[in-house]
């Protein structure tokens, strides 16, 4: 008995630019559907950080880790982005910002709305 050939698979790396940053995903691409593994954000060619999903089959549960190894905090609690475009947009423009401005712009991002 031979076992089957094992579906197809493609693993592909896209990049753009957003906020004069290098935006890099690893995208793994079966048949029927795309899930991102990770990514990564560059500024100058220095990392800014990256972001994976916790959940790849539903998409979900998106992580941010800064520069420095550490999971994205404020106020002592973990920052989880909705979506890929949402880390990306963490990454681009609230951790690119003047450090002493960070902590605020994540603030006013993540307040809940009125």
């Amino acid at each position: 008995m031979t076992a089957p050939n094992p579906p197809e698979v493609d693993i592909v790396a896209r990049s753009f630019t957003e906020n004069g940053c290098t935006v890099t995903a690893i995208i793994y691409e079966p048949a029927d559907a795309q899930q991102i593994l990770y990514g990564t954000v560059t500024r100058d060619g220095v990392l800014v950080g990256s972001y994976y999903c916790a959940d790849r089959i539903r998409q979900q549960d998106w992580r941010i880790v800064t520069a420095d190894g550490h999971d994205l905090t404020l106020d002592g609690n973990p920052v989880r982005p909705l979506d890929e475009g949402s880390a990306v947009i963490v990454l681009t423009t609230i951790l690119t910002a003047p450090k002493d401005e960070i902590d605020q712009r994540l603030r006013d991002a993540t307040r809940s709305p009125r």
